[in-house]
């Protein structure tokens, strides 16, 4: 009889947190400002750009799959493998920012992209 209980309970428990667990499988689409400077070089090359973020189960899909952190405010990712990579992305008003530096063939480089995004 306490058996029946316990699997009922644990059946109720499993069920709530399906219920209250997060999609964390997305697309955005952003457009804003991205930068990007060759380090020693004259100057930096400024656009505007409409770019896509994808995440699947809550990772950033890029040369290096990130891990990001996910909160009801901010979606945070950060990265040290291969290059520099620190992207947000505010829930609240749906705005993105992304730095990432490393080095290339040619040189050690950094990335900049500022913008509104719109899920997709």
């Amino acid at each position: 009889m306490k058996i029946k209980y316990i699997f009922i309970f644990i059946l109720i428990l499993m069920n709530a947190t399906f219920a209250f667990s997060e999609d964390k499988t997305i697309n955005f689409k952003c457009k804003g400002i991205a930068t990007f400077e060759l380090m020693g070089s004259s100057g930096k090359k400024e656009e505007v750009k409409t770019i896509s973020f994808n995440f699947i189960e809550g990772a950033l899909q890029d040369l290096n799959n990130i891990d990001c952190t996910w909160s009801e405010k901010l979606i945070q990712c950060k990265s040290n493998f291969l290059n520099i990579r620190n992207l947000e992305i505010n829930r609240k008003n749906n705005s993105i920012t992304d730095y990432i530096s490393g080095n290339k063939g040619f040189g050690q480089y950094i990335e900049t992209f500022s913008g509104d995004c719109e899920p997709n």
